[in-house]
């Protein structure tokens, strides 16, 4: 086996392994990679892009009698073309898709919600937050370390390791966060 197509099998094993560990392991790397904001580098794209250049180059080389240069420049073109394909079929319909009822912690501050248990001073109570898709219930800590009484409306701070920091929300008249 030549150096080119070892290149080529590394990158399709490059792709299959990113696949499986996706497959198995799919929440923890989309979290983690979910932090990459470059609308053409997303990871969708880039592992389609190397795992087709891996497949077409291997392929072209075995059952053509091509140049080496050449079978590169067409495995970099069937790449590049299976991305474009990718980004065009499944990221850009998606950036317009309907938002799910999915939340992130993260979107919590600023809810306004109810104390169901009461919220000790140094302590946890729990809180009742309104979404769009339901209500949703969250352990609770007072950020100004003062008890908050069942009942109370509050309004969710900061969040921190799973924890909802809320201060009571005194002003009745504005409106809620939805």
């Amino acid at each position: 086996m030549d150096a080119w197509n070892t290149i080529y099998l590394v990158c399709m094993a490059i792709g299959l392994l990113y696949t499986l560990i996706t497959l198995l392991l799919g929440d923890a790397v989309s979290d983690w990679l979910g932090q990459i904001d470059l609308p053409v580098l997303q990871p969708l794209l880039l592992v389609s892009a190397v795992t087709a250049f891996g497949a077409g180059g291997f392929l072209l080389t075995r059952f053509t009698a091509l140049s080496p240069w050449y079978v590169f420049a067409l495995a970099a073109a069937i790449g590049v073309a299976l991305a474009a394909a990718a980004y065009f079929i499944w990221i850009k319909p998606m950036e317009h898709a309907e938002s799910s009822i999915g939340y992130s912690m993260k979107q919590l501050e600023g809810k306004v919600g109810e104390v169901l248990t009461s919220v000790p001073a140094e302590g946890l109570g729990e809180v009742l937050i309104t979404m769009v898709g339901g209500t949703t219930n969250h352990m609770a800590a007072s950020i100004d370390r003062e008890a908050i009484p069942e009942g109370t409306r509050v309004v969710v701070i900061d969040v921190r390791d799973h924890v909802l920091y809320v201060t009571p929300f005194h002003n009745s008249t504005e409106k809620e966060s939805v």
